[in-house]
């Protein structure tokens, strides 16, 4: 049975009233093969589409580079001379992941309307096109293995793009060096923010509905959100269940996130319809396998509890409906098939440490999804209380049903944390990604795209009123707000995505497209005002939320303060060119008043930088440095201070994020408040002549530099950690496409070319670049803009350097003269006037 079912009808008809058509992008194919599994890449055989590669017994085994990070629907056009063959594909984003059992996967996390697991298996019966039913959201490599004594021919392989895949001189915005690192460094965001952003209509619904219920093939359980409202306990969840290949798999006392008592019944394996690669012995036949983590193997280096097997003494039959009853009940987790008990599982007593989970081995919602490969119905779900009411019911046929478990047809374009992990709208790495989309590929329809749906979701009132989700999944609906929770946690997420609609106003000055949402913009900035403590005047708490954990730094920290002051400065123009004069007074009133308090409690003269926070007075971090500089709060001799401070945070390619952190091997280096810091680097260069090219060139050559000098672990894109050896951090769990870390892509344009909006949407603008700054001789590129490119580029030879800006229609600019230079033929100016056109400046050094 192929692995790419057909849409059933009905299937059809109710994804017409929920999806947006798929945005083609065509088709993507590798770039290169290699007759093996281990392949070494510096060699291999060119592929062209036409390329033909038969695999059998005696060479068996494929091995695929498309040479960057791609996503898509994966596809087979195949020869098989009459004769059936199966064949297994992994999937992963560096070459190392292929070697694994499960390849750089699973991704059970969150349902990410994707394939959860990066090995998938399809039987061939005939020749052919053949596609996955899901979406692999990203990855560079690809192996494919015959299994068996098959023989099968592969006329071609690849995926259906559901991105773009532009080379990153061919975007709107581009930049070039005469340092090659830093060049492939930039190139970095172009490739993450067209992989990581999605279309709406290129993300379908990853269950399939028809007239007899849910078909859900092997992916991570989807919770259903009814079940989070009801907050049940000590309920019996009841269901039918058919299983058409290989097991059917449900969870209980769950969260929205697929943690907790997780449930996998497998069939009696029939030949037919099992595949040659079914693991045996993780899955044994006719068995009931219990787990109480996410998954039933290890999420790549995030430790799964051992399985719990009970074997059965009957025959699970393929195409035969079940009804299947599991009550929480005192001793334990009582599982009944066709009303015979099969199993009494001991209770899953949860870690009160973890940060996933409902919290309860008794409490939580329900959900459904089985392992690897498999493909269940599910219909005729019901749930009673302990008291024997009815409290919930469906037969999982209604188009509501995909909303209701978070697995609708993704309606926005937004852009994503990760490409394949975890590809979830994560409001913190927002502001990076704004950013990245502004110097590389320009699709704003992305970023407003993901501001709608997140400011769907705000909280309308109680104690987080104003409030937005941290990290909205693609496959939900603001009809269920209060189920998906998600607002206690990492508290300056929201200030940051507030910072990151600030930097979408300032790049576009698309005041049309944020006007619906200025109540909504302003109710989030209202509740986090609250968090400014009246007596210290730095960001704390409230009275009703204490103590809240920030991901940059502790409450009365440098971190937190200078990210909101900053953060209220790129809101206060959009108060004002919405009218709202008032709100900008006060966000302009409050920041300096931070900045102030900032100065007054959390400068450390016998530290020679600001201090982490109030409660750690000793210790310092990358974040309070890179924010009290871009908030406006340090002066030059407090930055010089601070960067000299600096080097004691200096470890491996990049920098500890806290002086409270102790060096080891396993250390996470942070490419995302790293990138704060960089941009800060720069900003004290150009503002303030400070000595800052030693630690800029540390982060691009080494911490990004990491990113693009191993072709084993290059994806194109830009990573979430780097280890302190240069190697992806967090092993194979890690994402090497993550938006977080592709600061440069945004840093080096503004800086080193200079280009920087003065009025919002660049109606006018500054050339303040950095010539001749990290050693460069030469840096040149383009800057989109609403009027057009800005095309600018100089060129530098030590004593003279010459400038040259190219002004579209309907904007006009000023030249700011970088530290350490002067306008030649002896004149004092210090700014020139850019019109339309080509502008050239002589520079000489002062």
């Amino acid at each position: 049975m192929p692995m790419s079912f057909r849409p059933l009808a009905v299937a059809q008809l109710l994804w017409s009233t929920l999806a947006h058509a798929i945005v083609s992008y065509g088709n993507v194919y590798p770039t290169r093969y290699f007759d093996n599994n281990a392949a070494d890449p510096t060699f291999g055989s060119s592929y062209e589409n036409s390329t033909s590669i038969t695999l059998s017994s005696s060479q068996p085994v494929v091995t695929l580079d498309y040479g960057a990070e791609i996503a898509g629907f994966p596809f087979f056009v195949t020869t098989t001379n009459g004769t059936a063959a199966q064949i297994e594909v992994r999937y992963s984003e560096s070459l190392v992941g292929l070697s694994h059992d499960n390849a750089d996967g699973p991704w059970t996390f969150s349902n990410g309307l994707s394939n959860s697991f990066r090995v998938e298996t399809f039987a061939i019966d005939d020749s052919g096109h053949v596609e996955s039913f899901f979406v692999q959201g990203g990855q560079r490599w690809q192996s494919i293995r015959v299994l068996g004594k098959g023989t099968i021919t592969l006329d071609r392989v690849g995926f259906r793009a559901t991105s773009d895949h532009t080379d990153a001189d061919k975007l709107p915005g581009y930049l070039e060096t005469n340092n090659e690192t830093y060049n492939k460094v930039f190139d970095l965001g172009g490739r993450v923010v067209q992989v990581a952003c999605v279309d709406a209509g290129n993300a379908p619904s990853t269950w399939e509905l028809t007239n007899a219920g849910a078909l859900v093939r092997g992916q991570t359980t989807a919770q259903s959100a009814k079940g989070i409202l009801l907050a049940p306990a000590n309920y019996t969840l009841e269901f039918d269940t058919k299983i058409v290949r290989g097991g059917t798999g449900w969870r209980i006392a769950s969260a929205s996130q697929p943690f907790g008592p997780y449930f996998v019944l497998t069939s009696n394996y029939p030949d037919e319809t099992t595949f040659t690669n079914t693991n045996k012995t993780l899955l044994p036949p006719n068995t009931l396998i219990v787990n109480s983590g996410w998954n039933i193997v290890n999420q790549t280096s995030l430790e799964t509890p051992a399985n719990k097997l009970f074997a059965l003494n009957v025959s699970i039959e393929e195409g035969k409906w079940y009804r299947i009853s599991t009550a929480i009940e005192v001793d334990g987790y009582r599982v009944l098939l066709d009303g015979e008990e099969i199993a009494l599982v001991p209770l899953s007593q949860p870690d009160p440490a973890a940060r996933f989970g409902s919290g309860s081995a008794y409490a939580g919602t329900w959900g459904f999804g089985g392992y690897q490969d498999h493909s269940t119905m599910f219909t005729n779900v019901s749930v009673t209380s302990d008291k024997g009411t009815r409290i919930y019911q469906s037969d999982l046929t209604s188009a509501s049903t995909l909303v209701e478990y978070g697995v609708a047809p993704l309606e926005h374009s937004v852009c994503l944390d990760g490409a394949k992990r975890d590809r979830l709208v994560w409001i913190g790495d927002f502001y990076h990604t704004v950013r990245v989309v502004a110097q590389t590929t320009a699709r704003w329809d992305h970023i407003l795209g993901s501001i709608d749906l997140v400011l769907g979701f705000q909280v309308p009132s109680g104690i987080y009123a104003g409030f937005v989700p941290i990290s909205p999944g693609m496959g939900t609906r603001p009809e269920y707000t209060e189920a998906y929770q998600g607002w206690q946690g990492l508290v300056d997420y929201q200030d940051l995505f507030l910072a990151g609609i600030g930097e979408y106003y300032r790049y576009t000055g698309d005041t049309a497209g944020l006007k619906k949402h200025w109540g909504k913009i302003k109710m989030l900035a209202e509740a986090k005002l609250a968090f400014v403590d009246p007596i210290s005047g730095l960001v704390a708490d409230t009275p009703e939320i204490k103590n809240p954990f920030n991901f940059l730094g502790p409450v009365n920290g440098s971190a937190v303060s200078g990210l909101f002051a900053f953060t209220l400065r790129r809101l206060a123009p959009l108060a004002v060119a919405l009218g709202d004069a008032e709100a900008a007074r006060k966000f302009n009133s409050t920041a300096s008043k931070i900045n102030d308090a900032i100065n007054e409690h959390l400068w450390n003269p016998s530290l020679g930088t600001y201090s982490l926070g109030l409660d750690s007075p000793g210790n310092f971090s990358l974040t309070g440095v890179a924010w009290a500089i871009l908030s406006g709060a340090a002066n030059s001799s407090q930055i010089a201070s601070s960067l000299l401070k600096l080097q004691e945070l200096r470890f491996g390619p990049g920098y500890r994020t806290s002086s409270a952190e102790a060096e080891s091997p396993e250390y996470q280096l942070a490419p995302n408040p790293s990138g704060f810091l960089l941009e800060a680097l720069f900003q004290s260069y150009l503002n303030y002549g400070s000595d800052s090219a030693t630690a800029a060139s540390h982060l691009l050559g080494g911490l990004w530099g990491s990113m693009v000098n191993n072709d084993s672990y290059f994806s194109g894109a830009s990573w979430e950690y780097v280890n302190p050896d240069g190697t992806p951090g967090l092993d194979l769990f890690t994402s090497l496409a993550h938006p977080w870390g592709a600061a440069p892509s945004y840093v080096l344009p503004e800086y080193l070319l200079g280009v920087r909006p003065t009025i919002s949407g660049y109606k006018s603008f500054v050339v303040n670049p950095a010539v001749g700054f990290l050693g460069l001789t030469e840096a040149g590129g383009r800057v989109p803009t609403p009027f057009g490119p800005i095309k600018a580029g100089w060129t530098a030879n030590g004593t003279h350097a010459t400038i040259d800006v190219d002004v579209p229609e309907g904007t006009t600019g000023a030249f700011q003269v970088p530290p350490g230079w002067r306008i030649d033929r002896k004149s004092s100016a210090h700014a020139v006037k850019l019109v339309r056109g080509l502008n050239r400046i002589v520079l000489c050094s002062a």
